[in-house]
């Protein structure tokens, strides 16, 4: 199809909004489910010309909406890329899905799977979606380019196309599979788990009821030969008894997959015993057997793509790099971390004296749902506003900061591209081992000390990194 025919047809789909509403109560049936998400819809409509993705909707003056509501957010959107970041509502289309969190013992009764065989030590964890214990992960996530939204929207279009009344499954081999594979610590694992979070959301009218099953692959490998292999059928048979239920949406996450996916070639050609062959080929059956399943979506991660097996290979829909974190994310994840610090008072929001500008209110609709549009004079009032402090957002480092080297978005920058390189991990973990070991416990903690006691703690470990690569270099020499 030519360029052109492309971006014609692709207009033709209208870009679409995703709002996520938490309620305190599951409706007892479709009818009320669907009255209630459609009552929701007309009332943000209503009341919201334009948003922000990320955007938390404040959900005040109306009691209706606060008996039943616990939170509303602008989740994501799915169009044509728009930079300047706001949508109209009226503009796109509005889907908008209702749930409730559930507690990790909402799974009736089952949170793991064991094997009398192996002592019961658990080969899997289950829980109900989506889950209270996951509701923080996607908001953790930092990526560029989209990354998360982009593979969400990938995985409900293909279980979408899949549940396609009358499509023949046998004529495409799609196993709703996909692989995560990079550096350790790049947020893989997370990622995996916020996915099926979202997921059990998203599609929620396709499926009432969600599971994420997360496999210990570790667990799989027995110290009796020819165990791993029973181990790995007897779980996965669980996992299809449980998709029979054809209302309820199946996650499975495999974290460190090459564990029982590895090689077999290697296998062989290394004279290993044919325990680790009998695990791949028992796993490779039972992915084939979920494959004309349309409710069940499997979610792996891998430090060592090139240790797992062609054939697990070649029945992965998606496969998907996650690099370590570019110098504009490690910002945003140094960000979070000190807003969050700042949020929870453990470093001080003591107030500070900011000039303001007198303010000129223009071009004011009537109607009450529209933002005022303010003009900002150019000389400064005499008076003052008081605000708490906080790191600001990368585009306003760009644009506005990076000729104040002391203010504190430039000092984080400035940090962020020292750090290019460390782990997610690492990263989340140096603001609050800065402010552990380089702040005293009895002072009051400003958002200077703490980006210096962030400082501090990148300055150490830039040297252990140096002296093991040195280390390194000797053994190699």
């Amino acid at each position: 199809m030519p360029p052109q025919a492309m971006s014609e047809n692709t207009m033709l789909l209208k870009p679409t909004l995703h709002v996520e509403v938490a309620v305190k109560r599951q409706p007892s049936s479709l009818l009320e489910v669907k009255t209630l998400r459609a009552d929701l819809k007309q009332w943000f409509v209503d009341r919201h010309v334009t948003v922000k993705i990320g955007q938390d909707i404040i959900v005040d003056g109306d009691e209706q909406c606060l008996a039943i509501v616990d939170h509303v957010g602008v989740a994501d959107y799915t169009g044509p890329l728009n930079l300047l970041g706001y949508y109209g509502t009226e503009s796109v289309q509005i889907d908008l899905q209702t749930y409730v969190l559930r507690s990790e013992t909402d799974t009736d009764g089952r949170r793991s799977i064991a094997q009398e065989t192996d002592g019961g030590v658990p080969q899997a964890r289950v829980l109900a979606l989506p889950s209270v214990a996951l509701k923080d992960e996607w908001d953790s996530l930092v990526f560029d380019d989209l990354l998360p939204s982009r593979l969400l929207r990938y995985m409900t279009r293909m279980v979408g196309m899949m549940r396609q009344p009358g499509l023949s499954l046998a004529a495409f081999n799609w196993n709703r599979l996909c692989l995560l594979h990079g550096p350790p610590g790049s947020g893989k694992s997370t990622l995996c788990r916020a996915l099926a979070q979202k997921l059990s959301i998203r599609l929620g009218d396709a499926f009432p009821r969600a599971t994420l099953i997360e496999i210990n692959t570790n667990a799989m490998l027995s110290k009796y030969f020819g165990e791993s292999g029973k181990l790995i059928g007897a779980t996965f048979e669980r996992i299809y008894a449980a998709a029979q239920d054809q209302g309820t949406l199946i996650c499975v996450v495999m974290d460190e997959v090459e564990t029982i996916a590895g090689s077999r070639e290697r296998s062989t050609e290394g004279g290993e015993c044919g325990d680790g062959l009998r695990a791949t080929n028992q796993l490779l059956t039972a992915l084939d057997r979920l494959r004309h399943l349309s409710n069940v979506i499997v979610l792996c991660t891998s430090n060592l793509i090139g240790a797992i097996d062609q054939a697990f290979l070649d029945r992965v829909d998606i496969k998907q790099l996650i690099p370590s974190p570019s110098p504009a994310a490690i910002y945003n994840i140094f960000r979070s971390c000190l807003n969050e610090l700042l949020r929870s008072s453990l470093v001080s929001t003591t107030t500070v004296q900011v000039t303001a500008r007198k303010t000129v209110t223009r071009g004011v609709s009537k109607d009450p749902r529209r933002t005022k549009i303010q003009a900002v004079s150019s000389s400064p009032e005499p008076w003052a506003v008081i605000s708490a402090p906080e790191v600001p957002t990368f585009s306003e480092v760009q644009i506005e900061l990076m000729d104040k080297p002391q203010s504190a978005g430039y000092r984080v920058w400035a940090l962020a591209q020292r750090c290019e390189g460390f782990s997610g991990r690492t990263l989340r973990r140096l603001p609050i081992l800065g402010l552990a070991m380089y702040t005293w416990g009895g002072e009051s903690v400003t958002l200077d000390n703490a980006i210096s006691a962030l400082e501090a703690a990148v300055n150490q470990e830039l040297t252990v990194a140096k002296a093991k690569g040195a280390d390194t270099d000797m053994h190699d020499g």
